[in-house]
């Protein structure tokens, strides 16, 4: 026969372990519900959109300066960044890595290449925009290997 205080004491034990499961299904459950929903990309602060376009200067490329024009807008809530590189015959998207008033960092994904035959590819790859003055900022592209001055020239 099993003693009053021990039936006590498996009881007891019983009610913990169930709480104690219970509530790691619950957190893993929210755990695993909310995961994507938790991460937020960049917000772009609105003096950023619109057109920007400069010349680039890249000293160590077979082409030493080009045109750069980049299109930043934000459509339901989304980011769309594209750019044009028309003196390499280059274009792309770009994806926002970090924004605040003063800097934008961009990640540039290729979409278009010169024609076959040109000495010359795009490379795509990390920039960042440095604002400098209300409607003026620089270009860096990889360190620095490709610097510019951009300027805002329009409103999209």
């Amino acid at each position: 026969m099993t003693s009053p205080r021990r039936a006590a004491i498996v009881v007891v034990v019983v009610v913990v372990v169930v709480v104690v499961v219970f509530a790691a299904s619950v957190f893993l459950f929210h755990s695993r519900s909310t995961a994507g929903r938790n991460v937020r990309s960049p917000i772009l602060p609105d003096s950023w959109l619109g057109v920007w376009s400069g010349t680039i200067d890249q000293p160590d490329s077979s082409v030493h300066t080009w045109t750069f024009t980049m299109s930043l807008k934000e459509m339901d809530g989304r980011f769309i960044g594209s750019y044009v590189e028309s003196s390499l015959d280059c274009e792309g998207t770009l994806s926002l890595t970090f924004a605040d008033s003063s800097k934008l960092e961009l990640n540039e994904a290729v979409r278009t290449q010169p024609p076959p035959g040109t000495p010359w590819f795009c490379g795509g790859g990390p920039i960042q925009i440095r604002r400098t003055g209300a409607n003026v900022a620089t270009y860096s592209w990889e360190g620095g290997v490709a610097r510019g001055d951009l300027s805002h020239s329009r409103a999209e």
